[in-house]
């Protein structure tokens, strides 16, 4: 025999030696088929090199096969994670009894099994019931909101059955497979790959190279599992069209365990056919086709009645907030998802703050996960200033995204979904000048290129993108509806061209589409499940459904809510640009503004703010609210948190001499807060010169007892005044046994010493002197005149120490937030009076602006 002979005979040993490890292992015919190709070629080749004789398998005596018999190596002990025929048995005696007892119903599952090379069918009925039994041999157990599809799909590849049961686990957890023997492995993949090295090896590979990129298939669609839920497909679908462009299978020339996690993945996602992934469209109805049926269905069953069985437990506390924030459309629990898409145009105002705590309550009420995505669609308006200052505001409300993105991530998806919608001639290019644009669509007048045909859209929809001299001047619009009773439906812009450069792209894309074309992709590829939305977008939610079934994605639940407006306020970024543009304020942290900043500024509490916002709910209705009630409901908390220390105001304050206590300092110590010891104590300066407000002095008359607050009564024995009645100064003497304290009057103080600490208090007006701004009015019209005032104030030694952004009480003149710590006898200490929800001061002490 020629050695091309004896190398072709030790190929085709080898060969038909896998084939029966295949069979062995009971590969489906699919495996099977390239193999027995081979095989077959290596038999044609013998042939040809052994002059037409064809090859026949060496024959052996009964001795030879005795030995072949006994050298056979033992296989390795199997790990027996799936059951045995014995087990399937006697699991199989077991469940039909429970059947009878429980009326479970039963399930039939094909096995299918290859030998001789004919196919044999095998009906192999299980019956499972919804809470766990006392199986003996492995089992699956998974929670409602987490099935095992990539195991169970193994399985149906393999033809076992290994049961499966829904837990009744309150918190969701992976699926795992429990075995009395061996323990547990946890994880949809992680059983998978048992299964596959079990009973399909073909799914997986013995070489490493291929291995390895099965292995990468799988921990991507691990990582996407877990860094989004519900499934987002931005990122993979791009990845895998690249990769199947001129592949059949993901790795290799058969179907493996790396398509099965894709295709687990993009079925979690949601994914429906779209002509922008070709060849992703063509291996998913491929893989789709060729996998067996699985009993998904049997598992979706089994987590329902989990699901019920969980409910039938004790009553979970419901939400105060529930009332006033209805359930949300089609909501799972552990499957919602919201998004608070700010633009980075200005910053948060408290308008804004509704919308991130809705989505944020939502995301916390279903167990879900809140995106944060920056609509960065005009680069015109838009700075990174804006941007770095939202996430500061958010991060001040505690608001945390599980995902943080931006509309110009998908800025390319944008523009295929564009292309499609002209190819489809669902879109179409028009030149007409925005003036003329506007009154055609109030008069519900076609553009004279609405029916253009689609190659030359597309050819001017690319030349756009381009930034081409003669495309800038045309814009994408819809092709809907001109004679639409919704002006939102007449053909409204998707694309419009812009050459400013973009706070994060640069010059990169001349053109950019507009919030209304890329909101419905942006939340339906990014797998929201349910948009928040105010009242004003009612209209344009007609044409967000449209678009989104235009182009083929999956439907966005929305929930409308009534937007939050207050009274002396815009909320426009617009308008609120022109008074920082215009010098009116100091800025967009000003006290006065209606930004997060703002407002913290001033003194507004976190979680009276965020107790607020929630409090008004979901309700559709359009609320203006006063500002009393929202800095009332901040006052609840500054009462029990600020210290309270004491100031006179400077140019108006009064010496008051006390004729009989010694003339030297007196310390004591006294709590900082009179009903909150916990807060520490401070030293109050006790002097028989001490200065008090002018305005409690002029109530005053000679002869009357007087309170002075944290310190006891006086008499007053002489007033000295001026020409005009100004109290000039007092004489007095401290009552030491007083038990009056109800119905004398009351006056603040401080003792005359050297290192009282300068203050500036500084008072806030509205800045719109009109309480309600009707649409005729320009608000340019209606600015108060003086909306700031300051004051010298002489304060506490104490006052000192205070820090920025530390709240304290200046009692009978109001609480105040520390702006600017005291710096030297050149800096004072500067405070922010902080309103209480009253109209007037807290107490008869003047004030120079309204309490408000």
């Amino acid at each position: 025999m020629s050695e091309e002979l004896i190398e072709i005979e030790k190929l085709l040993v080898l060969k038909g030696e896998e084939i029966r490890q295949l069979k062995l292992n009971k590969a489906t015919k699919e495996v099977l088929q390239p193999h027995i190709d081979e095989l077959l070629k290596l038999k044609e080749r013998y042939q040809v090199a052994n002059n037409g004789i064809p090859y026949a398998p060496p024959t052996t005596s009964n001795t030879t096969q005795e030995k072949k018999k006994e050298t056979k190596p033992t296989p390795e002990p199997v790990v027996r994670d799936g059951p045995s025929k014995k087990e399937l048995n006697r699991q199989k005696k077991k469940e039909q009894k429970e059947q009878k007892e429980s009326g479970a119903t039963s399930t039939t599952s094909t096995t299918t099994t290859e030998s001789n090379n004919e196919q044999k069918v095998e009906k192999v009925t299980t019956t499972t019931t919804v809470t766990t039994s006392s199986v003996e041999g492995p089992q699956i157990v998974f929670h409602p909101s987490v099935l095992p599809q990539v195991s169970n799909a193994v399985l149906a590849i393999s033809g076992v059955n290994v049961p499966a049961v829904a837990s009744t686990q309150k918190e969701s957890h992976q699926p795992y497979l429990s075995s009395p023997q061996h323990g547990s492995i946890s994880g949809d993949y992680s059983i998978a790959r048992f299964f596959a090295r079990q009973y399909s090896p073909s799914l997986l590979s013995n070489d490493s190279w291929l291995a390895s990129q099965i292995d990468q298939w799988i921990d991507h669609s691990i990582i996407v599992n877990t860094l989004s839920s519900p499934v987002t497909l931005t990122e993979t679908l791009p990845i895998l069209e690249n990769h199947l462009k001129d592949k059949t299978f993901l790795v290799g020339t058969s179907l493996t365990l790396a398509d099965l996690s894709i295709l687990d993945l993009l079925q979690r996602g949601s994914y429906s056919s779209s002509s922008t992934f070709p060849s992703v469209d063509r291996w998913f109805n491929l893989v789709s086709s060729s996998t067996p049926s699985t009993n998904s269905a049997e598992l979706k069953a089994k987590a329902g009645k989990a699901a019920k069985a969980a409910k039938a437990k004790p009553k979970k506390e419901t939400n105060e907030n529930e009332d006033t924030c209805p359930e949300l459309e089609g909501a799972i629990e552990g499957q919602v998802v919201t998004r608070f898409p700010p633009e980075p145009s200005g910053y948060l105002h408290i308008g804004h703050t509704k919308a991130a705590l809705l989505n944020q309550y939502y995301a916390q009420r279903y167990k879900g996960k809140l995106i944060i995505r920056f609509d960065d669609t005009n680069p015109s308006k838009e700075k990174e200033e804006y941007e770095q200052n939202i996430i500061r505001d958010l991060a001040t409300l505690q608001i945390k995204g599980d995902i943080v993105t931006h509309t110009s991530d998908s800025f390319d998806i944008c523009e295929r979904y564009a292309v499609e919608l002209i190819q489809k001639g669902l879109a179409y290019m028009d030149d007409t000048d925005q003036e003329k644009m506007q009154a055609e669509r109030l008069a519900r007048v076609e553009s004279y290129r609405r029916n253009s045909p689609p190659a030359e859209n597309l050819v001017l929809f690319q030349n756009l993108l381009k930034g081409d001299k003669d495309a800038i001047k045309f814009c994408l619009r819809a092709k809907i509806d001109m004679n639409s009773t919704n002006g939102t439906m007449r053909d409204p812009v998707l694309y419009r061209y812009n050459d400013t450069p973009h706070h994060r792209t640069g010059t990169k894309y001349k053109a950019y589409p507009t919030y209304d074309f890329a909101c419905p992709i942006v939340d339906s590829i990014e797998g929201v499940t349910n948009a928040l939305r105010t009242t004003e977008y009612n209209d344009r939610d007609e044409q967000y459904h449209w678009l989104q079934n235009a182009m083929g994605l999956r439907k966005v639940h929305i929930l409308a809510y009534g937007k939050i407006n207050f009274v002396h306020t815009v909320l426009s970024k617009r308008k609120l640009t022109w008074f920082v543009d215009n010098g009116h304020v100091d800025g967009w942290n000003d006290p006065r503004f209606p930004t997060i900043q703002g407002c913290i500024r001033r003194g507004m509490q976190v979680e009276s703010l965020k107790n607020f916002i929630i409090s008004q709910g979901a309700s559709r209705r359009v609320i203006n609210m006063e500002w009393d009630k929202f800095w009332s409901e901040n006052k609840k908390i500054l009462e029990d948190i600020s210290p309270r220390y004491m100031a006179v105001t400077n140019n108006t304050k009064v010496l008051f001499t006390v004729t009989n206590i010694p003339n030297e300092v007196e310390g004591v110590l006294i709590n900082v807060h009179p009903s909150k010891p916990e807060l520490g104590q401070r030293i109050v300066r006790k002097y028989n010169k001490i200065y008090l407000e002018g305005d409690d002095c002029q109530l005053f008359s000679e002869g009357e007892e007087v309170t002075l607050v944290r310190w006891g009564n006086f008499f007053i024995d002489r007033i000295e005044r001026d020409d005009n009645g100004k109290v000039l100064s007092l004489e007095g003497r401290f009552n030491p046994d007083a038990t009056n304290f109800s119905k004398t009057k009351k006056a603040t103080w401080i003792a005359a010493i050297e290192d009282l600490v300068p203050c500036q208090l500084v008072e806030f007006d509205h800045l719109i002197s009109k309480p309600k701004l009707n649409e005729e009015d320009n608000f340019q019209d209606f600015i108060t005149p003086v909306s700031r005032a300051e004051t010298r104030a002489l304060g506490d030694p104490y006052l000192r120490t205070i820090q920025v952004g530390q709240v304290i009480q200046l009692e009978r003149k109001g609480f105040f937030r520390c702006d600017q710590p005291y710096g030297g006898v050149d800096k004072p200490a500067v405070f922010f009076l902080i309103p209480d929800g009253r109209v007037k001061a807290m107490s008869t002490l003047s004030s120079a602006l309204s309490h408000r």
